[in-house]
């Protein structure tokens, strides 16, 4: 590993190991995809794009150590979500559509939410420079499978029963997207009966 190399002017220090160099190497594919995913006009390469941004997040949920949670990533997102949404392109007749027709311009739309998300970052992230210097501790055996998997199913201080069920509300809401995709209008099943 590089050490770390103090730059005089500034101050922080800017890392240069083998870990740091990985994390900035999968948060720009991370980023990349990201932006690619509402980029691009076809639904079937933004959801395969979708799928890159979850898999280089749960690497680099691994590069933090947390492993638990960069399956959960995997198994939810990519195994759970994305799979489901790329079915059901692949099963409807919606996939030579180029994109679906929206009223607001998607690129005034998510510029908009970027430049919304980036200023909410920036105001809870600068107030608090200790961030930038802090070392994060935890109690031993706090990100162990077991003491993880009591805190899930917890409801107290430190339980994640609400994001538990969140997660379930989200595999239901991506359900009932995916047949709202796969729906096909009046006019389609008229088509397709006048077709046959």
């Amino acid at each position: 590993m590089f050490p770390n190399l103090a730059l005089p002017d500034l101050p922080f220090t800017f890392p240069l190991g083998g870990i740091d160099i990985a994390f900035y190497a999968v948060a720009i594919v991370m980023l990349v995809t990201a932006v690619l995913t509402v980029a691009v006009k076809n639904i079937l390469q933004s959801a395969v794009f979708l799928i890159f941004s979850f898999v280089a997040t749960a690497i680099l949920y691994m590069l933090l150590h947390a492993e638990f949670i960069a399956l959960a990533q995997v198994m939810a997102y990519v195994g759970g979500v994305v799979i489901l949404v790329v079915f059901t392109i692949l099963l409807t007749t919606h996939l030579g559509e180029d994109a679906f027709a929206t009223k607001i311009p998607r690129l005034f739309a998510a510029f908009s939410l970027s430049a919304a998300f980036v200023f909410v970052m920036v105001k809870c992230i600068l107030p608090a420079p200790a961030i930038a210097i802090a070392t994060p501790r935890a109690s031993e055996g706090y990100s162990s499978l077991q003491s993880f998997a009591v805190r899930l199913l917890g409801y107290g201080q430190d339980g994640f029963i609400i994001p538990f069920e969140v997660v379930s509300v989200l595999l239901l809401m991506t359900l009932i997207c995916a047949i709202t995709v796969a729906r096909k209008t009046k006019d389609e099943a008229e088509k397709e009966k006048e077709t046959r």
